[in-house]
């Protein structure tokens, strides 16, 4: 996979974000309590037990969602990160950062974490019940080509999970106007290679062959003038 510049420089941004937050206990449990919320709502697109799930952009903590779904027995865990190391440490602040990372461990351990791409998801085709993938495409090198991994990867009868924060088309505006030049050096610019309209989005959605259920997001107004969202959707295979 050829990575664009602008990838490379995200994922150093993204290295250092998530080689400081293991060391903040407040951080490391805001990101596991997104993820354990997030776990009903996946849920409720089963029809039946799945299988096997993937998640796409777990990042390197390795707990995302799917480590909330014990039920299916078969989880990989994708990310283009390492996980970060969870072993003791000598500068651990407090007791409870050692007992939070002992969880973290028994969790991960149930989860088979592959360091790769997205865009080159390397598992068999039509071999995931459930894919994931949340908060990951507009850190990307080519989201579109996530997607067509993606329905590559789901069986027919599986579904897709899938979130991002879009921008109301004013707020492209103002990101491309202003927000990129004038925060270059902050992380809010330089971990996103990308940011997402929402129409946009349904639209290269279902060129990649999938059909949309809308769980959250923009209203008609919103898409215009609101404040950035997060688009949720739980996607099904279009066949030929």
């Amino acid at each position: 996979m050829k990575k664009s510049s602008s990838w490379v420089a995200a994922q150093e941004v993204e290295k250092n974000f998530w080689d400081g937050m293991i060391r903040d206990d407040q951080s490391i449990l805001r990101v596991l309590a997104d993820n354990a919320a997030k776990a009903p709502q996946v849920r409720s697109c089963f029809a039946g037990t799945p299988q096997a799930c993937l998640e796409v952009g777990v990042g390197p903590i390795g707990l995302g969602i799917s480590g909330f779904l014990p039920e299916i027995p078969r989880r990989f865990a994708l990310d283009p990160l390492p996980p970060v190391p969870l072993e003791p440490r000598a500068d651990a602040p407090t007791r409870s950062s050692e007992d939070l990372r002992m969880y973290i461990r028994h969790q991960r351990a149930q989860l088979h974490y592959v360091v790769g791409c997205g865009e080159e998801i390397p598992v068999r085709s039509e071999s995931m019940d459930v894919v994931i993938c949340c908060n990951a495409i507009d850190h990307a090198s080519d989201p579109r080509a996530i997607l067509g991994e993606v329905h590559r990867v789901l069986k027919p009868n599986g579904a897709f999970f899938f979130d991002v924060d879009t921008f109301s088309l004013l707020g492209m505006v103002k990101w491309h106007a202003w927000t990129r030049y004038a925060h270059k050096d902050e992380i809010l610019v330089k971990a996103h290679p990308y940011r997402m309209y929402e129409p946009d989005l349904v639209r290269m959605l279902q060129s990649c062959r999938f059909k949309l259920q809308k769980l959250g997001g923009h209203t008609l107004t919103s898409n215009w003038i609101g404040h950035a969202r997060n688009s949720t959707f739980v996607g099904s295979k279009c066949l030929p």
